[in-house]
């Protein structure tokens, strides 16, 4: 190869992480400049899947954190009786695979809900990473923590009545998508309303009766997947206990 292509190689995976519009919210946000560099020289170059593609398959062998630049996806397990369970909604600039961990393999499916770009720390990197960048250790430790923070407020969300999961689960996604620099009043839900009600414990029924109250009430309008919040403060004042 080319010192050329060489260069020309090392700029594209450069420009991954230094000029990513998601660096304060993705793995960079803590890091030097420095530190970028280094990381920037290994991190696979952006993938792309498509809906109903995996990232990785239950079981599977841990291979790396990835950090999603573009598109959602959902986070999936099964009981013994193989019954599925939606688990996780991840957004741009939000990483996963930090369930293999443990044991080297996945816990849970990770799955596209519509076109997706990826980019992945390769696992064979973390431990010479963590020691040559001693800073990616403690980055990594937070999003860890910001992973069980909002794994907690799920499960304190599906202890409520259905009308206040569901508004929270908007809220939610409202101030999530307003961090990554996207509207907080109009989004669109990738999830279907069974998925959602999947993922809060509650029927496909009772979530789009709740949808439909705070449509009547006001609160928001619906138009398919599209939805607007007429009256984020009400919302939040009525419904936003958690």
């Amino acid at each position: 190869m080319t010192d050329t292509s060489t260069c020309e190689i090392k700029t594209k995976l450069q420009v991954t992480c230094r000029n990513c519009s998601l660096s304060d919210l993705c793995i960079p946000r803590g890091l030097s400049q420095e530190d970028i560099n280094r990381i920037a020289h290994i991190v696979g170059r952006r993938k792309t899947l498509h809906k109903g593609d995996y990232l990785y398959r239950k079981g599977d062998k841990f291979r790396g954190i990835m950090a999603i630049k573009a598109g959602t996806a959902k986070l999936l397990t099964s009981d013994l009786h193989g019954n599925e369970f939606l688990t996780g909604y991840l957004l741009p600039g939000e990483l996963l695979g930090f369930d293999a961990l443990a044991d080297d393999q996945h816990s849970f499916s990770a799955v596209a809900l519509e076109t997706l770009n990826y980019c992945e720390l390769p696992a064979d990197q973390l431990d010479n990473l963590c020691r040559e960048v001693p800073n990616l250790l403690r980055e990594l430790f937070r999003h860890v923590g910001e992973t069980l923070a909002s794994e907690t407020d799920v499960n304190v969300l599906t202890r409520r009545p259905a009308d206040e999961r569901v508004a929270g689960f908007l809220l939610n996604l409202s101030d999530r998508l307003s961090r990554r620099g996207f509207s907080a009043i109009d989004f669109k839900l990738s999830l279907t309303r069974q998925e959602i009600g999947n993922y809060l414990g509650l029927a496909l029924e009772t979530v789009s009766r709740s949808l439909k109250n705070f449509e009547d009430s006001g609160l928001i309008t619906v138009h398919n997947k599209l939805i607007h919040i007429a009256d984020m403060e009400r919302l939040r004042s009525q419904y936003g206990r958690h």
